[in-house]
């Protein structure tokens, strides 16, 4: 996905830095003309500070080294350059996002300033989907379409992503960090906690580092004297993990929080609960229990949401032999009734936002077809059918209305996101999340899904598709200033 979006990036980071190279060189100048020489530079390094400042959002990548300085390059002149320090210690921009405290160091001559500022860091997407088919239009079921939640009844939380190499680790397992290497860590992140058969009984385990395919973990309990991981063993992410409970407000940190929504129902340590406030800076959700609050809450153990199979905010309606699995809820709140809300709780940014990054395609040059995870975005109206049916993997966006009327053998992987009306017909397999806006006036026959004699059309959640997109999608930084807390230090 870095791939797909690295030249829309790069072109709207030289776009607005070269804006504020050319505004910082202005007040360069005008400083020239203003008060005596100690003024001059003292001035000249505040409006440098000020200046890199402004740039940070646009040298922050999700996952790697936060800048540590900024150039500033002057027509007439030696470059300047400033220095980022950060009071908190960060090292990196935390993949599931939060606040960063910046102070921008400048020195001109023998002027110096420094200037503060806490930013917003969000990476990837959200991908906060309440069902696999999400919609504010109704929502009409026909034929022998199919869409398809997911089992919450039957859902443990922890999801296989990948298998212990050899030789493994032979009892007794240490008691403190240890490293095993597996056949793909691409999915785990520093942070994550991963369940491993010992050799049969899963013990959980906290991912405190990932070099290449070796992890480094932290063992949550004392193992015991035969416990041990044997090569092949499978590994599985719990992408919603509590690392703390307070039991006075019902509060829980977890792991990540991005993709949980306010009025969702979830499940931890056996007890239902409706979630009612996400803050994705502190990852700290607070719940509603339904019923005896647990006393205690071990680390490690999965916060399961439960997804639905159709969730809209006007109704739904099944014909013939249509079908929704695993739950419904029309005119329900999960879905808001602005689409701009719609699209920030998906993507993390505002639509404006998104499309400045993401400038859309002709749907005349889109073939159908998403590849590596990699993100589309498409101005309709787009028909896909035929020899451009829709196949691969990926985040499709369509500003405006979409019809698939069939996809590759394989069918697709991936979220797809209709800024307009969607229609889905014919022999189509799409597993991952369907999202739709619908159009400014929601039509009277709202989101269309059926199926044919050549085929089912069917939309199948599946959470390890939403856990991809997040995390190859994580060079999809937003970086925001917070009001109120620009200070001279």
């Amino acid at each position: 996905m870095r791939k797909g979006i690295a030249t829309p990036i790069a072109l709207v980071v030289l776009m607005v830095v070269f804006t504020s190279l050319l505004a910082a060189t202005g007040y360069m100048a005008l400083g020239t003309l203003k008060g005596g020489a100690s003024e001059r530079v003292t001035y000249q390094a505040f409006t440098l500070a000020e200046s890199a400042l402004e740039a940070f959002p646009l040298l922050v990548r999700c996952g790697d080294n936060l800048p540590s300085a900024y150039t500033l390059s002057v027509s007439e002149g030696p470059a300047l350059s400033a220095t980022y320090s950060y009071p908190n210690r960060e090292r990196t921009a935390p993949a599931g996002g939060g606040n960063i405290r910046v102070q921008a160091v400048a020195q001109v001559g023998g002027g110096k300033a420094t200037l503060e500022q806490t930013f917003q860091v969000g990476c990837g997407i959200l991908g906060a989907v309440p069902a696999a088919l999400t919609s504010r239009p109704d929502i009409s079921v026909r034929g022998n379409a199919q869409v398809i939640g997911y089992n919450f009844a039957n859902d443990s939380g922890a999801y296989p992503v990948t298998r212990v190499l050899a030789p493994g680790v032979p009892a007794p397992l240490p008691s403190d960090a240890f490293s095993l290497t597996v056949a793909d860590a691409s999915l785990i992140p520093v942070g994550s906690y991963v369940q491993i058969p010992s050799p049969v009984t899963p013990r959980t385990y906290q991912v405190t580092g990932v070099s290449g395919n070796a992890l480094t973990l932290r063992p949550l309990s004392p193992p015991g004297l035969t416990d041990a991981i044997p090569p092949g063993a499978t590994v599985s992410l719990i992408p919603f993990a509590v690392k703390a409970y307070d039991p006075a407000t019902s509060t829980l940190t977890l792991s990540d929080a991005r993709g949980l929504l306010v009025g969702q129902t979830v499940r931890v340590a056996g007890v239902e609960a409706t979630v009612r406030s996400v803050d994705l800076n502190t990852n700290q959700v607070q719940l509603e229990w339904r019923g005896v609050p647990p006393a205690a809450i071990p680390e490690g153990t999965p916060f399961v949401p439960q997804i639905l199979g159709a969730a809209s905010a006007g109704s739904i309606s099944t014909v013939g032999a249509g079908g929704i699995s695993y739950g419904q809820a029309q005119y329900s709140p999960l879905v808001p009734s602005d689409p701009d809300a719609l699209f920030q709780r998906t993507f993390g940014l505002t639509k404006e936002e998104f499309l400045e990054r993401f400038p859309p395609q002709s749907a005349d040059n889109f073939n159908g077809t998403l590849r590596d995870w990699e993100l589309k975005v498409v101005r309709g109206p787009l028909r896909l059918t035929g020899s451009r049916s829709l196949c691969g993997q990926g985040i499709l966006v369509v500003i405006g209305n979409l019809t698939v009327n069939g996809t590759c053998s394989t069918g697709f992987q991936g979220l797809v996101y209709v800024a307009g009306d969607y229609d889905q017909q014919g022999n189509s397999v799409l597993t991952g999340a369907v999202v739709v806006e619908g159009a400014a006036n929601l039509r009277a026959d709202g989101t269309k899904i059926a199926g044919t004699g050549q085929g089912r059309g069917k939309i199948a959640y599946d959470p390890m598709v939403l856990l991809k997109l997040r995390l190859q999608s994580q060079g999809l930084a937003s970086v925001r200033p917070l009001a109120g807390t620009w200070r001279r230090p």
